[in-house]
């Protein structure tokens, strides 16, 4: 009996305490397991948003984003933080999963007929995370004061979800916009504990600390919703039952732009960590949620713009595609204020976060050029390749002078 409870306690261990949160780390094959399924989910809100490109369309899939995104944030957050490699931890994760896959059932309608089973799923995965963020308090006394009020929000957030199955569709909405208030301010109200405290701020400054495996997380989830780029690409090429050269060349392009927008965020921002400090940290964080829920839109519109090449630009693709990669470009300069730099990179990077802006507000312009596609998407290709090259400067400059110093 002695045997199998230490054998047990083995493999079923409490939360890893944040103070003993591993540094240097790859991030495992159930953290991308997760990842992947909220690959579906953001793939079914997507194609909602691909059906319907109307405002009204758009600010439902900016909402219902927010959702998943926050989603994806805490289940992430937590198993980089407190996450074990065990039965227990393993466990939690595949209860996530099961909710997630869940949402994505009944993501395509969330706002409208399904949307019962939508907040009922959420409300599940944020009852498993409030569980999990409750008991890191309860095995670590010193990440308490933060656990507590983090898990409080979480289970109001949750009741909010389940209580608004009872009431009808507007009054639904408006409870699940309450909670989704609640959950983006949630953050700051906690890092703040440490002012009232200097050993709970020692513990805000462990977690204000961002890993390089929770870095990499972010820029795996960037991955998945560049992914939906390429799939609407491929999507609106199948659409056509006779391919000609306006399809080829349409794809080409959209092919193209899933590769600038790759190439701006991994050459300018990937890998590396956000400065240490709550502010920094807090817009490192929460610039990637229009930043990615840009990129999937860009998705749905080059979904449109390839399924109806050859045909009339609609207005509302048109500003949909340039909207989207303007916000994805500005996200990306703002970004390159947040992390860390050696002092000798900050003028490059200052020059880039410039060049890269201009080049979002005039691909925003290009929305009120009535152009046919092709020539549209040139120019908006032309556009994103200034800072690109300067990526390729940049990267040539830091990388070449990292591999001479090893050398």
């Amino acid at each position: 009996m002695t045997t199998f409870s230490n054998s047990f306690r083995k493999w079923w261990r409490p939360p890893r305490k944040a103070s003993e949160r591993e540094r240097e780390r790859s991030v495992t094959f159930l953290e991308l397991f997760y990842d992947l399924v909220y690959v579906v989910l953001i793939a079914q809100l997507a194609h909602a948003l691909a059906e319907n490109v109307a405002w009204d369309g758009i600010a439902g899939y900016a909402f219902l984003f927010i959702i998943v995104w926050w989603a994806w944030f805490n289940g992430s957050s937590y198993h980089d933080i407190h996450g074990n490699n065990d039965i227990r931890t393993r466990v939690f994760t595949f209860l996530q999963m099961f909710t997630v896959a869940a949402m994505a059932v009944f993501a395509r309608d969330a706002l409208g007929e399904t949307s019962v089973g939508f907040a009922l799923s959420y409300a599940a995965f944020q009852l498993i995370l409030t569980y999990l963020w409750w008991r890191t308090g309860v095995h670590d006394p010193a990440h308490r004061p933060l656990s507590r009020p983090y898990s409080l929000a979480f289970l109001i957030t949750t009741l909010l979800f389940v209580g608004s199955v009872f009431v009808p569709i507007p009054i639904r909405i408006y409870l699940w916009g309450i909670a989704v208030l609640i959950s983006l301010i949630l953050p700051f109200n906690t890092f703040r504990q440490g002012k009232k405290n200097a050993f709970v701020q020692e513990e805000v400054d462990r977690i204000i600390d961002v890993s390089p495996s929770l870095v990499e997380r972010f820029g795996l989830l960037t991955i998945i919703v560049l992914g939906e780029v390429v799939v609407g690409t491929v999507n609106g090429v199948a659409e056509h039952q006779h391919l000609d050269w306006a399809v080829g060349i349409t794809a080409v392009l959209g092919m193209l732009i899933a590769i600038g927008l790759w190439w701006v965020y991994f050459d300018f921002v990937s890998h590396r960590k956000p400065q240490p400090t709550v502010g920094k940290v807090a817009q490192w964080f929460y610039l990637h949620l229009p930043m990615t829920a840009g990129i999937a839109a860009v998705g749905a519109a080059v979904f449109n713009v390839v399924e109806h090449s050859g045909e009339p630009f609609e207005g509302g693709v048109r500003w949909l595609l340039v909207g989207s990669i303007s916000l994805i470009l500005v996200c990306v300069a703002l970004l390159m204020q947040t992390i860390q730099l050696p002092q000798e990179q900050f003028p490059l990077y200052r020059r880039g976060g410039m060049i890269t802006f201009v080049s979002a507000l005039l691909i925003l312009l290009l929305g009120i050029l009535n152009l046919p596609t092709i020539p549209i998407l040139i120019i908006l290709v032309l556009l994103m390749i200034t800072p690109i090259f300067y990526g390729i400067k940049v990267w040539i400059q830091v990388f070449g002078a990292e591999e001479i110093a090893i050398h």
